[in-house]
């Protein structure tokens, strides 16, 4: 690909230095040849003719003043020809040549001066053939042919042209090298990136470029090696996801089927036995259905095929449930639920809210120690209803704050779940048109804030 770009690159600067050279070469001649011809008219015209001061009583005839043209209007340097109006020639200032006649463009007889380049009919070297009327009471009564050899401006021509073709060689050299790096700089790093992304294609998410680039390019390269960052720690998160949703499915299930077969063989169990029994088969099955329903909600708003019903409601009494419902469950811990409120109505969805608050209270208690307090401060702010659910449990590290949202993003604890409460909430307060705020401190506790907008349009659904 580098030798394409190189070859493309250099073709269109030599074809351009080619047009270049080729214009200047012509315009060069054009100039040269176009002196010349203006010199011998301008020396035509400064020379005072030889009829100046003669009787006017006297009949003009070309031929009784040749050999004064002649002798006054030689230039040195060059041949003179004295001419008819029609192209024969009177006298030269060679010789004599009465039969001989040339040919003229019919813009010399109307007072232009025209020059050709021609052959000289005895050495065969080209020469210049200027054509100038000779005026007479402001009348052309005769052309004046000078010819001169052109092999000095050819040589100062071949010269000039000579130095331009040095000059465009250098520049196409400088070009070369130039296209060179250029190719380098574009191949290089799509080479890179075409390595990479197949490795990314066969599943290797650890490979970078480590070559910085500068431009797009290097833009790129830090785009492809940040995603591969992001796909690879998205894999992990499925890997995880599985083998955590693995382990969650086989405890109940090994629960249930352990009973089972138990059961089947109900010799010698007693009757508080059989009952234990059903009681753990029906909460492990609970169990089972929560986490299903729990995939199929995350399924649902992942596809945006969740509804929400907008309905105005009483956020203090959303939150004084939320907080009696998990009362239980923190008395296990012996953790203290101390809550603040303050009548506040918002339109939303009570349904969607309340699983919202339960998820993060309840991780507020998972992850709380023994004998701890967790505050849940509900209050009316500036267009907003927040509610704070604070908590001094083991907090959450730096790098792990910005994926706890994540789906099945679970931290190095690896705690019991699958991961993806915390995602379903924020997606459930997009939807509300609010936000899910954490901060943490690793080892201090974390603070989580839920801003609900308190005049979202019921229209949102």
């Amino acid at each position: 690909m580098k030798r394409k770009v190189m070859a493309y690159f250099m073709i269109i600067i030599l074809l351009t230095l080619g047009l270049v050279l080729t214009s200047f070469g012509i315009g060069v001649k054009k100039y040269l040849y176009q002196q010349i011809s203006d010199t011998f008219e301008h020396y035509a015209q400064a020379v005072v003719p030889v009829w100046d001061g003669q009787s006017d009583s006297r009949p003009f005839g070309l031929s009784d003043f040749s050999d004064q043209i002649i002798k006054n209007y030689t230039f040195q340097g060059a041949d003179l020809e004295l001419l008819t109006r029609s192209g024969q020639m009177i006298q030269s200032s060679t010789g004599f040549y009465k039969d001989r006649s040339y040919w003229v463009d019919s813009q010399v007889p109307g007072g232009k001066t025209v020059y050709r380049v021609e052959k000289n009919g005895q050495t065969k070297e080209r020469i210049m053939a200027v054509y100038t009327p000779l005026l007479y009471e402001e009348q052309v009564v005769g052309i004046l042919r000078y010819t001169t050899s052109l092999n000095p401006v050819d040589s100062t021509i071949l010269r000039i042209f000579s130095y331009a073709l040095l000059t465009c060689t250098a520049i196409a050299a400088i070009t070369f090298f130039v296209s060179l790096h250029l190719g380098n700089s574009i191949v290089k790093p799509l080479e890179d990136i075409i390595s990479l992304t197949g490795k990314m294609a066969e599943g290797n998410y650890r490979e970078k470029i480590k070559k910085q680039y500068p431009y797009e390019a290097g833009e790129l390269v830090t785009i492809l090696n940040h995603m591969g960052d992001e796909i690879g720690k998205a894999d992990q998160l499925k890997n995880d996801f599985i083998s955590s949703i693995s382990h969650e499915l086989r405890t109940p299930l090994t629960g249930i089927k352990g009973w089972v077969e138990t059961m089947r063989e109900p010799e010698g169990l007693q009757e508080e036995e059989m009952e234990f029994g059903l009681k753990i088969i029906e909460h492990e099955t609970q169990r089972l259905i929560t986490m299903v329903e729990t995939l199929l909600d995350f399924s649902r708003y992942q596809s945006d095929r969740v509804t929400v019903s907008f309905q105005r409601l009483d956020i203090e009494k959303l939150v004084m449930e939320a907080v009696f419902q998990l009362q239980k469950k923190a008395e296990k811990k012996e953790i203290q639920l101390v809550t603040s409120t303050a009548f506040s109505e918002v339109y939303g969805d009570g349904d969607k809210l309340r699983q919202v608050l339960l998820n993060v209270i309840d991780n507020s208690i998972k992850f709380s120690n023994e004998h701890s307090t967790i505050y849940v401060d509900q209050k009316k702010e500036t267009d907003w209803v927040t509610i704070t659910v604070r908590d001094s449990g083991t907090g959450i590290k730096p790098e792990d704050l910005s994926y706890v949202t994540r789906s099945f993003y679970k931290g190095e604890d690896q705690s019991a779940g699958e991961g993806i409460g915390l995602s379903i909430s924020q997606k459930i307060m997009e939807l509300h048109g609010g936000k899910l705020e954490i901060e943490s401190e690793y080892g201090t506790g974390t603070t989580v804030t839920i801003f609900i907008p308190e005049n979202h349009s019921m229209d949102c659904s």
